[in-house]
Parts: structure tokens; C-alpha cells; sequence
């Protein structure tokens, strides 16, 4: 038997082995197996979600460190009760977008500004690809494992650096923070110290080398 089916995923088409691999992802995860579920899951990382999130029946409290366009709250906002987003984006040209998101999202909150271990002013790396932009300064050893040119800098701005903890009220209860801040995560982390004793889930980014 396991001859037969090792030769019919040899024959089969990659498509549709995906295909069906995500909609066994789907299923396990209780969701409908449609495209644009598939795409929300893949977008804020459903499947890593504990599972007290993914079956939670009271609206929770998101907190998007790096928010971008807003793919992620918005994909978030599709699978999953939100009763408030505090979102975290310095980059201008992502903001407009992002805000008509969380429009859509009551009591939703964007602060365009990076965030650190301290507040004041910090310089921004804007690169070609906007979910590339950092404080830091991109590393050589990065840009193999991405399109050519992603990592490419457009400019440098400064922009406003604020503390989580100085603009999130104290004691709120957060659900998930999400951090995708391109190597700059533990300060963010060292100004959340508070926020972070009453959240639930963290979800951050990493990249090994």
C-alpha cells in the first residue's frame, strides 16, 4: 500500500498535491477549504495561532508591531473575532492602506512610527520592497534567500520611535502581538515589558543564518 501511494504522489501534478495538502491544513484547523481562507491562513500564520485564539468566542485584542499594508490584521480580522487593533508602522507610503484596514476594525489604533527600547526619533532603511524596510541596515548574507533586488535601499528617513509600552493602556489585555520588525525585535520587546505581562501569544519573525 505504501508503494501505491508513494507512486501516485511520484505521478501526481505538484498543484494538485498542494492543493490537497492545504485543504487537509484547512480541515484540521476547522475552516473552509476556499481560496481566500487558504490565502488569510497563510498571510498571519493561522496554523501557529494557539489554539485558545483560533477558538476563542469572545473578541481579543491584537497588537501588529510592523504592520505594513495590513495583510496580517487583515487576514487576522477574516479568521478571527478582533475587538481592537493597535497597529505599528513608520513607513508613509504603507499607512494610507493599512489605515483603511483598521478602519474596519473598531477602536483600532495606528501609531506611524517605529518602536524600540526607547521613544525619540530613529532613522528608517526604506528598501524596494517595503516589508524589508528596517532600522538596520540589510546584511549580505540575507539577500540570497530573497527576490534580487528586495533588499535594495530607495531611501532613509527618520521617523518617530515610540515605547509599546507608553502608548498601550496599562492592563490591557492582549491576545497576540505580532512582531515582524527585521532584526530589530528585542527592542521592541525591551519597550513592551509591561504590555507583554498580560498578552497571551507572541508572533515573531525569525530568520536563521
Amino acid at each position: 500500500m505504501k508503494s501505491i501511494h508513494g507512486f501516485l504522489r511520484a505521478i501526481a501534478p505538484f498543484g494538485l498535491i498542494e492543493r490537497r495538502r492545504r485543504q487537509f491544513q484547512l480541515s484540521r484547523l476547522g475552516l473552509s477549504p476556499t481560496p481566500p481562507i487558504a490565502e488569510a491562513v497563510a498571510a498571519c500564520r493561522y496554523d501557529l495561532w494557539p489554539v485558545e485564539l483560533r477558538n476563542a468566542t469572545k473578541p481579543w485584542t491584537l497588537v501588529d508591531v510592523g504592520a505594513n499594508r495590513g495583510d496580517f490584521t487583515s487576514a487576522a480580522a477574516r479568521l478571527a473575532k478582533l475587538e481592537r487593533v493597535f497597529a505599528f508602522e513608520p513607513q508613509p507610503q504603507c499607512c494610507e492602506e493599512l489605515q483603511h484596514i483598521l478602519d474596519r476594525i473598531p477602536n483600532s489604533v495606528l501609531h506611524r512610527a517605529a518602536v524600540g527600547a526607547t521613544s525619540g526619533e530613529i532613522e528608517l532603511i526604506c528598501t524596494a520592497n517595503s516589508k524589508m524596510a528596517s532600522v538596520l541596515a540589510p546584511e549580505s548574507q540575507m539577500l540570497a534567500g530573497y527576490a534580487e533586488g528586495d533588499f535594495e535601499v530607495a531611501n532613509r528617513v527618520k521617523v518617530p520611535l515610540l515605547r509599546i509600552d507608553d502608548v498601550i493602556p496599562p492592563g490591557t489585555k492582549v491576545g497576540l502581538m505580532k512582531i515582524d520588525v527585521q532584526g530589530y525585535e528585542l527592542p521592541a520587546l525591551e519597550g513592551a515589558k509591561i504590555t507583554l505581562r498580560s498578552t497571551f501569544a507572541i508572533l515573531i519573525e525569525v530568520v536563521g543564518r
